[in-house]
């Protein structure tokens, strides 16, 4: 969704959503959720911050059976709040969400800021100016401190665009690109749409035509016209020739969705990796729920201690053959019931719960050290996952951690990467995880290996062959081609990582994918730009 899109959706939903109650939140999947709501009956909000998605739905996700903590923050200042006003910044990609409840306290307001921007989205929640939590870290949302809007970008308002503006834009060797960079809320598939339309109308002008089909689907952002087109599984707010209408934008959105879901293509582009690091968090939490009964067993040392002394004062009182005895405390003239092993007299059981105390005593200082050490593993590799999921690289020590876990999946042979040839340059492009592990190992030292920088994508490798340096065309070439390999394709300006292989890392037993950087070069680049340009 562009931002046009965002707004028609809101325009849509609003009489439904403002004004309803937050009846719950759950996180079907790491960068999904759903808001139950009730507005004249149960309706389900759907927000994904790294599909650039919030729209009603009435697909049915999955309730997870754990929530995660955020989730449960979340509910803790949602839940049972009414929602007063919904609105979007601009024609940008960021919606509030203001949301009123009462509690002992009085009336509390909070707001949940929604940063639809694709695979760096985030959801972070706000009381006044200051960030109570967010989905992902980032230095704009720093708990405690007061939230950072994303920078605003300078482009027309579609509202104020003139005809000769319009010309301008089209002076530009590819006019859909330059629309998008240009005029604010409009997105790759938008400007292409819009673009193709104008040059079809025999009676205008290619810009009068640009600019009567913008004024079209601006009309459609007030009353949307909700429809599909199933060959390109595109979801429109506004007519398309061919395409099936909806009852509404947020059916159309729906069949996408569920579309998208049977092929496999929803993924955030960490699945194995958040499944690895899953599975190494839940080894180490059943370890520490374990450790942590054994250390609340181990606080009845003292007691264990006292009744043994009690024993050792009344040793020769007391038969055989007693399953308890209740025995006066000296100290302070309370009666105390001790259970016993009637196979043992008074000095055998006292000697058997001073041992007991006495292990328990020397046990407690080893488990808490194993318990703070599992615990710091498991945030370690929660925060790892973190920075995956914000764009950023898998620390060492989480990488580490990775390498002891064992794997569930089987793992497929890997198929034939992509191949290129760029000024007599091989260029290696691989098509999956796995694959961008094969061609990692196969690269010579001296070969460049590039990658879209913070974002999942393709491993290309620029093959030197013993050639000298390599000439900066085929460089530059090469970052495209990993621009458009990667989750950044659609965005204007992509920075893709470039260094020698040698200097790219795979810690060992690390998901299929995942490296670590020792050195590396920038480079920013257009992926629409074709080679030569």
């Amino acid at each position: 969704m562009d931002g046009l899109g965002i707004a028609a959706a809101i325009g849509e939903m609003n009489d439904v959503v403002q004004g309803s109650v937050v009846r719950s939140v759950y996180q079907p999947s790491p960068t999904r959720f759903v808001w139950q709501l009730f507005s004249r009956g149960t309706v389900r909000l759907f927000i994904a911050p790294a599909e650039a998605a919030i729209h009603l739905t009435k697909h049915d996700f999955a309730y997870p059976k754990q929530p995660s903590p955020f989730t449960m923050l979340l509910r803790k200042h949602l839940r049972g709040g009414r929602i007063v006003e919904i609105s979007q910044e601009g024609w940008e990609r960021v919606v509030r969400i203001t949301v009123e409840k009462r509690s002992l306290e009085g009336l509390r307001r909070v707001q949940v800021i929604v940063e639809l921007v694709g695979v760096r989205g985030n959801l972070i929640l706000v009381e006044g100016d200051n960030v109570i939590a967010s989905l992902r870290p980032n230095p704009r949302a720093i708990p405690g401190k007061a939230y950072v809007s994303l920078p605003r970008q300078e482009k027309m308002n579609p509202r104020e665009i003139t005809l000769k503006f319009i010309e301008q834009i089209l002076e530009n060797d590819d006019p859909p690109p330059a629309l998008m960079r240009a005029i604010d809320g409009i997105g790759k598939e938008t400007s292409r749409i819009i673009y193709e339309r104008a040059q079809s109308d025999e009676f205008l002008s290619l810009a009068a035509g640009v600019k009567r089909e913008l004024e079209i689907v601006l009309d459609c952002v007030a009353n949307p016209v909700g429809v599909y087109d199933e060959e390109t599984r595109l979801a429109a707010f506004f007519p398309i020739d061919r395409a099936e209408v909806c009852a509404s934008y947020a059916d159309a959105l729906d069949r996408r969705l569920e579309e998208r879901e049977e092929a496999g293509e929803v993924d955030d582009g960490t699945r194995d990796i958040r499944a690895t690091v899953g599975r190494g968090i839940a080894k180490r939490e059943k370890t520490i729920a374990r450790l942590q009964k054994w250390l609340e067993k181990a606080k009845s040392a003292e007691l264990l201690q006292h009744r043994a002394d009690l024993l050792m004062i009344y040793q020769h009182e007391l038969p055989r053959k007693l399953h308890e005895v209740t025995l006066k405390d000296p100290a302070t003239n309370d009666d105390v019931t001790i259970p016993l092993d009637p196979r043992r007299s008074g000095l055998e059981n006292a000697q058997v719960l001073y041992e007991r105390a006495k292990r328990l005593r020397r046990g407690r200082p080893l488990v808490e050290r194993k318990l703070k050490r599992l615990q710091g593993e498991g945030q370690a590799l929660q925060e790892g996952l973190s920075k995956v999921e914000n764009g950023e690289g898998m620390p060492d020590r989480a990488a580490a951690l990775l390498s002891s876990l064992p794997t569930k999946r089987k793992v497929p042979a890997p198929t034939a990467s992509r191949i290129y040839t760029v000024d007599g340059y091989i260029v290696q492009v691989g098509k999956n995880a796995r694959q961008n592990d094969a061609i990692l190992r196969a690269a010579r030292p001296d070969d460049l290996w590039l990658h879209a920088r913070g974002v999942p994508g393709s491993h290309v490798v620029i093959r030197r062959h013993g050639l000298s340096d390599i000439p900066r065309d085929v460089i530059i070439a090469a970052a495209r081609l990993a621009a458009r390999h990667s989750k950044a394709r659609s965005e204007q300006r992509v920075e893709v990582s470039v260094t020698k292989a040698k200097h790219v890392r795979k810690p060992k037993g690390a998901p299929p994918g995942l490296v670590i950087l020792a050195q590396e070069d920038t480079l920013i680049v257009d992926p629409s730009l074709t080679e030569g340009r």
